[in-house]
């Protein structure tokens, strides 16, 4: 696995903000949807615990 190599990972969801510069920068297809991108990296620290919010509180259903 990666940790075994001293690689790390974080995906990091991007803006829509930014999709425009993004698509020009490096020739993205129009047609495409930027959701995240998983960044490679050595490995700094142990990953925290997370918290995570109940699903109930999250998510709103209609109908």
């Amino acid at each position: 696995v990666l940790a075994e190599q001293g690689i790390g990972a974080s995906l990091q969801h991007y803006n829509p903000i930014i999709d425009e510069k993004i698509n020009t920068a490096f020739d993205i297809p129009a047609q495409w949807k930027l959701r995240a991108q998983l960044v490679f990296g050595s490995i700094e620290g142990e990953a925290g615990e997370k918290a995570f919010i109940e699903d109930e509180s999250r998510f709103k259903t209609f109908g």
